[in-house]
C-alpha cells in the first residue's frame, strides 16, 4: 500500500491533484485514442494480418527486393520507429508522469518481494504497451524510490496480460498455446522476478540517489501555496522529468532498434519454417526472440503466421514466449538501472523458459498427431488400445502412446511360503551360493576388513537374478540362478586376474550391448573390464581401466550416463589408507571416467574438485530432478562430504557452504543413498555413519557379546574360521601401537597366519616409531602389509582455509536424512528415527513389505577393537514420515558384522531378498516371504543404456498415490542391486498409470491399469 507523505499540506494537495491529472490525461488520451483502438483493430483482423516488415506490422518505408542489405536495415530500423512511435511516447511521457507523483508517496513498496511483484503486475497489466515501450515506464519507476520486484514486474506484464493482446492469443493460437504463453508469464512476473530480485546487490535506490526525492512543501502551512504557483512547479518537474527519461531512455530505444532491424533482417523467418524440430535450432530461435524488440501483439500475430506457414509447433511456442517477455531494448534499460546481473539473469530465466516451452510444446503436439493418426486410421470408433499386447490376443489394458516404445508381461512366481516372521535367514551355501569364509591376519586391516563387493544382475538374460563375488583370494565368484532361488557356480578361468585381490566386480553393461560385462577393482594393481559374450566370460580378456597413477584403490564406484550420450560412465571413489591416516594426498582424489562409445579405457576423464578425502562410497543420482545426473561423495573422517549438481553435458559444479542448501553433513560417513522416503514427489539424502552412543546405551541399538559371535553358524568350515579369527581378534588390538607380546602369539599361528601375523607386527612397529625405514623389514612375500605399512608414510596434503571455507559442517554421532524444503535442505532424521544406525555400512531402501513406503536396512558392523557386535538394523516405514526399528519382528536381526549387501529377488515371487557379506562369516540370504503381491518392472532401453540406469519411474496406483524410483548402481557401500524396479502398493488393488524419465531426459506415459503379480518388460526403441 501507498500512503502519501505527512503532515499533508495544501502545497502537497495541488501538487498531488495535477500530478494525478497528468497520469489520468495520458493514460485516457492514450487508451482511448490511440491503444485499445489499434489492438482492437488488430484483434478483429485476427489472423488476416500482414506483416509488411520484419520487426513491425506497417511499413512507412516498403521493403523491396532490389534494396541492398543495409538500406534493408536502415529502413527496417525506421519502420520500427514509426511503428513503435505511439507507445514509446506513451511510455516516455508516463514515466515522467511517474517520477513527478512519485514524490507524494512515502511508501512505495511492500516489505516482501512477491506482494511487490503482485502490485507491479497491477500496474503493467492495463498499460497495454509492448515490451519496449513499457521499458521507460519501468525506468521511471525505479528511479522514484519503486522496488525492482515492481518495475520488472510491471515491464513484462504490459505487453504480455494486456486482455485484448490475450483475446488475440486465443484467436490465433491453440489453445494450449494460448494458455502457457499467460502460465509462462505470470509465473516469470510473480515467481522469478521476485527470486532474482533476492540475489540483486541492490533492489531499491537509496533515498540520495532518487531522481525526485521526497519535497518539503515550499511554503509554511499557514502560508498556502497558490494554484498557479502549484501549477508552475508540477509543470517544470515534468519536464525536468521528461528530459531525464528521453535522455536515460531514448539513446538506447534508437540502439536497440537498430539491432533489431539488423537480426531480423538478416535472420527472415523463412529460414526455419521448413526445418525439423531440434533442440538446437530451438536454443537459437529463443535467442532470437528474447533479442528482438518486437511491437505489442507481434509475437502473436507473427507466431499465428508462421504456424500457418508451416513452423513447428515447438519453435511458435518458444517464439511466442520470448518475444513480448523481453527484448533487447529491455535488456538495455534494466542493466542501466536496475544492474547488469539483473538484465542478464532475467534474460537467462526468460530464455531458459523458451527452450522449455518449445519442447514441451513439440512434444505435447507429436503425442496429439499420433492418436489422431491412430483415431483416423481405424475403421470403427473402438479407443486407442496401443499396439503392444502381452500373452493375450487382444490389447492388453495398459498402453504406451510412444509408438517406440512396447510393454511385455510375464505372471511373477507365487509368493515364499508364509513363516513365523516376514523374512527367513538362511546361510547362502543353502541355496547354492558355496563361497567360503575368507578371513585371515591380514585382512584385519582396513580396507580388508571393510569387506568385498556383492553384486546382482541378470547375466545370461534369462529372466532371474544372478550373482558376482568380490574376492581377495580367487579373484571372484560368479552364481547362476535357476528361476527358483537355487543357485550354482559359474566356472571360468580368471587367469592373472585369480591372484589379485579384488574388491569390486559390478555387473554391468559397459559396451551397451545388452549383456552385462564385469568391472573389477582390484588393491594395488588397478582396475580391469571382462567384457561378456552373450552371457559368457569365459574367453574374455581382463582389459585394463586407467585410473589414475597414484591410485590405491577406487572402494567406491557408481555408474550412470552423467553426459547423456547413451552410454554408462563411472565415478571412482578413491581410498588409500583409512583411519590411520586420516587425511589423504593427491592420489584419493576421485575421477569420472567417459565411456567412448563403449570403451572406457580411463583414456578420457574429469577430476572432480574438492579436498581429496577416504571416500568410501559414491553415487550418481538426480537429486534435484532437473532431468540431469547429479553426484553425491561420502567421504570418511575429517574431509567432508561433496555434493555435485551435474548439467547433462559433463560438467559438475560444487554445492558450497555458501550456497545454503546443505546444512550439514556425517563425519564418518559410509553410505549414501538417495530415495522418496514419504512419497513426497523428491528425492531425499540419506548419509550413515558411525551414528550412536556408549555400548549398550542406546534403545535402537542392538548388540550381542562377542564370545557368541561364531554360535550360530551352521557351516562347519565356516564356524572354525570365525572361531580361529575370534581367538585371534581376543587378544591382537588392531591399531598403531606395537605391542611385542604379540610376537609370542604370532608363533603358535598356523602358518599363513604366522606369515601375515609377523609383517602386520613390523607395520605397526614402523608406524610406532614413526620411521618408514622399518617398513623395508617387511618380507616381499607379504605385499599387503607392506602396503600398509608405506601408504601410512605417504605425505598427507594439508588443505587450504580456501578449500575448507566452501565445505559443508560436519556432525557426529547421527546419521543426517537430508530432505528438501522449498529452497534447501533439512536435516529430519531424528524426527523420522532414522538417526541412530549404529556402526551403519551398506544402506538398502526398499518397500520390503509391499505396503506402499520403503524402508531402510542398514548392515552393521566393524572389526575394529570392541566388546560387543552389533545386529544389522531395518526401520520400518510407518507411512507418516517416521520409521520403528523393527529388525527383530521381521526376521531381519544378524549379529555377524557385515558391510555389504544386495537387494535382489532371487525367486522372481516379486518381493525383493537380501544377500548380505559378512567380514568374518559366511554370507547370509534373508528370503522375503511377504503375500502382497507387488509390481516389477525392467527396463531395456535400445535409444540409451541398455538397463535404464538413471531412469526414474513414477507410479500412481488407483487411490492416487505416486511412488519414485530411480534406477542406480552405486551408493550404499560396496554393493550393487540388480536394475528392477519394485513398487509395493499397500492396500491399492493396481497402478493407474506409469511415467518413465529415461536417462536421456525423455518421458515415457504409461496407461495402466498395471496389475499386481506382474513383472512388466518395458523396451524403448
Amino acid at each position: 500500500m501507498l500512503f502519501f507523505t505527512k503532515p499533508f499540506y495544501p502545497t502537497q494537495f495541488y501538487r498531488f491533484f495535477l500530478a494525478c491529472l497528468i497520469i489520468i490525461t495520458l493514460a485516457y488520451f492514450f487508451w482511448t485514442g490511440s491503444r485499445y483502438p489499434a489492438l482492437d483493430e488488430k484483434a478483429l483482423m485476427s489472423g488476416a494480418i500482414q506483416l509488411e516488415d520484419p520487426l513491425g506490422f506497417e511499413a512507412l518505408f516498403p521493403l523491396t527486393n532490389d534494396m541492398s542489405l543495409l538500406q534493408k536495415i536502415a529502413y527496417s530500423t525506421l519502420n520500427w520507429i514509426d511503428t513503435n512511435k505511439k507507445g514509446m511516447s506513451f511510455g516516455i511521457l508516463f514515466a515522467a508522469g511517474f517520477l513527478t507523483i512519485m514524490p507524494h508517496f512515502k511508501r512505495r513498496s511492500f516489505h516482501g518481494g512477491f506482494a511487490n511483484a503482485f502490485m507491479g503486475m497491477l500496474i503493467g497489466t492495463p498499460l497495454g504497451v509492448c515490451v519496449n515501450c513499457a521499458a521507460p515506464i519501468a525506468r521511471g519507476m525505479y528511479s522514484s524510490g519503486m522496488r525492482a520486484e515492481t518495475t520488472l514486474a510491471a515491464m513484462i506484464a504490459s505487453p504480455t496480460l494486456n486482455i485484448v493482446v490475450m483475446t488475440m492469443l486465443f484467436s490465433l493460437l491453440p489453445f494450449y498455446m494460448a494458455v502457457g504463453k499467460i502460465a509462462l508469464s505470470i509465473l516469470t512476473i510473480l515467481v522469478i522476478v521476485p527470486l532474482i530480485c533476492r540475489i540483486l546487490p541492490q533492489t531499491e535506490l537509496p533515498e540520495a540517489e532518487l531522481i525526485c526525492p521526497i519535497p518539503s512543501p515550499a511554503l509554511k502551512h499557514d502560508e498556502p501555496e497558490r494554484f498557479t504557483q502549484s501549477l508552475q512547479v508540477v509543470f517544470k518537474s515534468y519536464l525536468s522529468n521528461l528530459w531525464y527519461i528521453i535522455r536515460m531512455t531514448v539513446p538506447l530505444m534508437l540502439l536497440a532498434g537498430a539491432l533489431g532491424a539488423t537480426t531480423a533482417t538478416l535472420l527472415p523467418p523463412e529460414l526455419i519454417t521448413d526445418l525439423s524440430f531440434s533442440v538446437v535450432v530451438l536454443i537459437a530461435v529463443v535467442l532470437v526472440g528474447l533479442f528482438l524488440p518486437a511491437p505489442i501483439a507481434f509475437d502473436v500475430v507473427v507466431t499465428g503466421a508462421m504456424l500457418s506457414a508451416g513452423l513447428a509447433h515447438g519453435y511458435v511456442m518458444a517464439l511466442l514466449f520470448t518475444l513480448g517477455t523481453f527484448s533487447i531494448y529491455s535488456f538495455f534499460i534494466v542493466a542501466q538501472s536496475i544492474g547488469k546481473r539483473a538484465a542478464w539473469l532475467i534474460s537467462g530465466a526468460v530464455a531458459a523458459l523458451g527452450i522449455i516451452a518449445g519442447v514441451s510444446a513439440q512434444g505435447y503436439y507429436d503425442w496429439q498427431t499420433k492418436r489422431a493418426l491412430e483415431m483416423l486410421l481405424q475403421t470403427n470408433a473402438a479407443p486407442y488400445s496401443g499396439l503392444w499386447a502381452a500373452q493375450a490376443a487382444s490389447a492388453d489394458p495398459w498402453y504406451s502412446d510412444d509408438p517406440n516404445i512396447s510393454i511385455t508381461a510375464t505372471s511373477l512366481a507365487p509368493s515364499s511360503p508364509i513363516d513365523a516372521q516376514p523374512f527367513t535367514r538362511m546361510e547362502a551355501d543353502q541355496i547354492g551360493i558355496t563361497k567360503p569364509l575368507e578371513f585371515s591376519f591380514k585382512d584385519m586391516w582396513p580396507p580388508f576388513w571393510e569387506g568385498r563387493s556383492l553384486s546382482s544382475g541378470d547375466i545370461d538374460r534369462d529372466g532371474d537374478i544372478d550373482v558376482a563375488i568380490a574376492s581377495t583370494e580367487v579373484g571372484f565368484y560368479l552364481y547362476e540362478n535357476d528361476g527358483t532361488g537355487q543357485f550354482s557356480s559359474i566356472q571360468i578361468d580368471l587367469g592373472d586376474l585369480a591372484d589379485l585381490p579384488v574388491f569390486h566386480t559390478v555387473l554391468v553393461d559397459i559396451n551397451n550391448d545388452g549383456w552385462f560385462d564385469l568391472f573389477v577393482a582390484t588393491y594395488l594393481n588397478g582396475n580391469f573390464i571382462l567384457y561378456s559374450n552373450n552371457g559368457d566370460f569365459s574367453s574374455s580378456t581382463p582389459e585394463p581401466v586407467k585410473n589414475r597413477q597414484d591410485a590405491v584403490l577406487a572402494l567406491a564406484l557408481t555408474f550412470g550416463d552423467a553426459d547423456q550420450d547413451g552410454d554408462l560412465d563411472l565415478a571412482f571413489g578413491n581410498w588409500t589408507a583409512g583411519w590411520y591416516r586420516r587425511i589423504p594426498s593427491e592420489e584419493s582424489r576421485n575421477r569420472i571416467l567417459w565411456n567412448e562409445n563403449g570403451s572406457l579405457s580411463g583414456e578420457k576423464y574429469s577430476d572432480l574438485p574438492g579436498i581429496p578425502g577416504e571416500t568410501l562410497s559414491i553415487l550418481f543420482s538426480d537429486i534435484d530432478q532437473n532431468g540431469t545426473t547429479d553426484l553425491l561423495v561420502a567421504n570418511d573422517f575429517d574431509i567432508p562430504d561433496y555434493f555435485y549438481y551435474g548439467d547433462g553435458a559433463g560438467g559438475f559444479n560444487m554445492i558450497e557452504h555458501d550456497d545454503d542448501l546443505i546444512p550439514h553433513t556425517t563425519t564418518t560417513t559410509m553410505a549414501v543413498k538417495t530415495a522418496d522416503l514419504d512419497n513426497s514427489g523428491s528425492l531425499d539424502i540419506y548419509l550413515a555413519q558411525i551414528a550412536g552412543r556408549s555400548s549398550g546405551v542406546s534403545e535402537t541399538l542392538k548388540m550381542q557379546p562377542l564370545d557368541q559371535y561364531c554360535g550360530k553358524i551352521q557351516n562347519s568350515d565356516a564356524k572354525n574360521t570365525c572361531l580361529k579369527n575370534m581367538e585371534i581378534k581376543d587378544w591382537y588390538k588392531s591399531g598403531n601401537n606395537f605391542d611385542p607380546t604379540y610376537a609370542r602369539k604370532c608363533q603358535e599361528l598356523d602358518p599363513r597366519n604366522k606369515a601375515e601375523c609377523q609383517a602386520m607386527l613390523v607395520k605397526d612397529l614402523a608406524i610406532q616409531k614413526d620411521d618408514p625405514n622399518v617398513c623395508n623389514l617387511i618380507p616381499k612375500g607379504q605385499p599387503i602389509p607392506k602396503a600398509y605399512c608405506t601408504l601410512h608414510f605417504k605425505p598427507s596434503r594439508q588443505p587450504t582455509q580456501a578449500e575448507i571455507d566452501v565445505t559443508h559442517p560436519q556432525i557426529l554421532r547421527s546419521n543426517v536424512l537430508l530432505e528438501w524444503a522449498e529452497n534447501q535442505y533439512e536435516d529430519h532424521a531424528e524426527e523420522a528415527g532414522l538417526d541412530v544406525g549404529g556402526w551403519s555400512w551398506d544402506t538398502k531402501i526398499a518397500d520390503f513389505d509391499h505396503d506402499g513406503f520403503q524402508d531402510v536396512y542398514i548392515v552393521n558392523g566393524t572389526w575394529v577393537p570392541n566388546e560387543v557386535s552389533p545386529s544389522n538394523l531395518f526401520f520400518h516405514n510407518q507411512g507418516d514420515g517416521t520409521f520403528r526399528e523393527a529388525s527383530g519382528p521381521f526376521g531381519l536381526e544378524d549379529y555377524l558384522m557385515t558391510a555389504t549387501a544386495t537387494a535382489f529377488d532371487m525367486d522372481n515371487d516379486g518381493d525383493l531378498d537380501l544377500l548380505t557379506h559378512p567380514v568374518n562369516g559366511p554370507l547370509t540370504v534373508f528370503r522375503n516371504n511377504t503375500q502382497r503381491r507387488g509390481i516389477v518392472l525392467s527396463l531395456q532401453d535400445h535409444a540409451g543404456n541398455y538397463d535404464g540406469i538413471g531412469a526414474v519411474l513414477r507410479l500412481t496406483d488407483n487411490t492416487g498415490r505416486t511412488q519414485i524410483r530411480e534406477i542406480q548402481l552405486g551408493g550404499g557401500f560396496m554393493s550393487f542391486d540388480a536394475p528392477r524396479v519394485h513398487f509395493g502398493l499397500g492396500e491399492a488393488t493396481h497402478a493407474s498409470e506409469l511415467s518413465i524419465r529415461w536417462a536421456s531426459g525423455e518421458v515415457t506415459l504409461v496407461k495402466g491399469p498395471l496389475a499386481t503379480g506382474s513383472h512388466y518388460l518395458i523396451q524403448r526403441n
